[in-house]
């Protein structure tokens, strides 16, 4: 009489399958149980200001912001500076036949400041220049770039690339944008 259930041993002819499927696992399973490399800070970023990171923001002396993507039919550009300065630039693209508008405000030294001391205790000055998927060339990107006396540190990121301390401090810039009041150029 035939058993119920059946064998589950393997023909002799499936040996180099098995061979090729223990191989497979001894590359695929170490990958799988690795870390995602996703740019995530180990630490947060300490809201205590030390000395040295008060006399680090105070000599930062403007914040650049720009945004923009591929597709769109503009992108921004927002400049605030430690002389109370704040320029808005909708940046137009011809070939959409869009323009360019500037508008200007003013902001407080006490804003200014307190967005200096955001970018050093995130560790702005210690982030890579990029984060990007590599391939990807499409789609949204921002860039941050700070400057200290004549020295500019920009990090650029595209889509969804990047620490959550980068994407606070790009926040942290459009949130100050949205509670200034900004007055368009006279054309």
């Amino acid at each position: 009489m035939t058993s119920p259930t059946p064998s589950f041993e393997c023909p002799a002819g499936s040996r180099r399958w098995r061979t090729l499927g223990v191989l497979c696992a001894c590359f695929v399973l170490p990958a799988c149980a690795a870390r995602p490399t996703d740019f995530r800070m180990t630490t947060p970023p300490t809201t205590t200001t030390t000395p040295a990171a008060a006399s680090e923001a105070g000599a930062i002396t403007a914040i650049t912001l720009e945004r923009d993507c591929s597709g769109c039919a503009t992108g921004s550009r927002v400049e605030l500076r430690r002389d109370g300065g704040a320029v808005v630039t909708v940046t137009g693209k011809a070939r959409l036949g869009t323009q360019d508008q500037v508008s200007r405000a003013r902001l407080t030294p006490a804003d200014f400041d307190a967005l200096a001391r955001s970018v050093t205790a995130a560790g702005f000055f210690g982030m890579p220049a990029t984060f990007e998927e590599p391939g990807l060339q499409d789609g949204a990107w921002a860039n941050l770039g700070v400057a200290r006396g004549a020295v500019v540190k920009q990090v650029f990121r595209r889509d969804a690339a990047g620490p959550a301390a980068l994407k606070s401090l790009e926040a942290a810039v459009l949130a100050l944008q949205a509670r200034l009041v900004f007055v368009p150029d006279a054309r």
